[in-house]
């Protein structure tokens, strides 16, 4: 006689989803590195996760960080630490990336990686692992009056408070009473690359990592995209537990508005808006040492100053000598390239930066044309004043080590200018550093 019997269910086998690795070829050296998910940052720099050996890769060349369900690839470590080669993803240059298996990155000639799916072999499970989930703690717990009164506190805190896991899951939320603040949508059980764009969380990543490192603070400044409006925030992270971090996040766009107008009004004119004698010497600097690199660049700097300008402050007073330095300023601009500085150095000296200029004659047909323009009579106080001025021009193939040395050049030959009858120009030569 058969019965119906109910058999114990066998062991079911499985398949876990395939890991990823990176297969890199490092010049002559070949290895694997098998990845997590989280963040990761790539360079020569020993400090880095995934350490790279040749000279071409930058110390922080590269930040690889898990996003949701794949990987992301970064130039650089965040927006503004970019790396000297760049990234190039299947043969094209990227900024950043997306990343799926079978993508190959080249870092630099010699150095590329190849992101691979490493598919585990099967292996017999009775249940699924029961995931974790955070509980956040009930309002109103009588065990938890200390967290009550903290939580109180920080609702008139400006910041929005954020603590997420290793993944980029958010554990817990603050808002904050900034109303900009409050139009991101952080909510607990999202993952961060919901609410914010995907540099500010590679840079997230990346501080987030060097604070559980060093068991220390670590912050950043980022634009954050809120509504199509631009926000700068500033990011403070401090680790809190395994795997687990408090992201501090605070409004700063009218204080970084603040400091772009403090650093405008530093290095330019007041009067006429023309970069000023700092802004000037740093653009010089820069072309020098452009010129001592580069065999094939070579740079003139103009020296103008008015003739007869006293004459004009004398006679029409000091308000007429202002306006006109600002119409000698807007007639220096005239037909030069936006790659040119026009530049007041003080009372009415003025230079300019010519880049790539290929002879001494190519200078000086300019500061005819500067002569040209500056010749037009204008009125000032009902009054026809006709402006001229002298111009020196010393050209940056004179072997010069310094900045000042060449602005020195051209000033000596704008004084032979002035000695040869003003509205006129003078190229510089040896026999005038006597």
């Amino acid at each position: 006689m058969m019965t119906n019997t109910r058999e114990t269910p066998c062991q079911e086998c499985t398949t876990d989803p395939p890991s990823l690795a990176l297969l890199i070829q490092d010049g002559q050296h070949r290895h694997i590195v098998s990845l997590g998910k989280g963040y990761y940052s790539i360079g020569r720099d020993r400090d880095n996760d995934i350490c790279l050996t040749s000279r071409g890769v930058s110390r922080h060349h590269a930040s690889l960080v898990w996003l949701g369900d794949h990987y992301f690839i970064q130039d650089g470590l965040g927006s503004d630490r970019p790396s000297c080669n760049g990234l190039a993803i299947n043969g094209k240059a990227m900024m950043a990336s997306p990343l799926t298996p079978g993508d190959s990155i080249s870092f630099c000639q010699g150095v590329r990686a190849r992101l691979v799916a490493i598919r585990p072999e099967p292996v017999a499970t009775l249940t699924p692992p029961v995931p974790m989930v955070f509980m956040p703690p009930v309002p109103g717990d009588a065990n938890d009056e200390g967290d009550r009164s903290r939580c109180g506190l920080l609702e008139f805190f400006p910041d929005l408070i954020l603590r997420f896991d290793g993944n980029g899951r958010i554990l817990e939320v603050q808002t904050s009473i900034d109303p900009t603040l409050r139009l991101i949508d952080c909510a607990v059980g999202r993952v961060v690359t919901d609410c914010f764009d995907v540099s500010f969380v590679v840079n997230l990543f990346g501080h987030s990592q060097r604070a559980a490192k060093t068991r220390s603070l670590q912050s950043f400044e980022a634009a954050v995209l809120v509504n199509e409006q631009q926000m700068f925030c500033e990011v403070r992270l401090v680790p809190a537990g395994r795997h687990e971090h408090i992201a501090i996040i605070r409004n700063i766009t009218e204080r970084k508005r603040q400091e772009q107008a403090l650093l405008a009004d530093a290095i330019h004119d007041s009067l006429t808006g023309l970069p000023n004698r700092s802004a000037f010497m740093q653009k010089a600097a820069q072309a020098l040492e452009r010129n001592q690199k580069r065999g094939d660049y070579n740079f003139a700097v103009l020296f103008i100053d008015l003739d007869n300008f006293k004459r004009v402050n004398d006679s029409l007073g000091h308000r007429m000598g202002d306006q006109l330095l600002v119409e000698i300023a807007l007639r220096l601009k005239v037909g030069l390239r936006s790659s040119d500085t026009v530049a007041r150095l003080g009372g009415d000296e003025f230079a300019i930066l010519l880049h790539d200029i290929p002879s001494v004659a190519t200078a000086a047909a300019i500061a005819d044309q500067i002569q040209e323009s500056l010749s037009t009579p204008l009125l000032l106080d009902n009054q026809a004043v006709f402006p001229s001025a002298s111009i020196g021009i010393a050209l940056s193939d004179g072997d010069y080590d310094s900045v000042e040395a060449i602005l020195h050049h051209a000033d000596l030959a704008m004084y032979r200018a002035k000695g040869a009858g003003r509205s006129q120009h003078a190229v510089f030569d040896p026999t005038l550093d006597g």
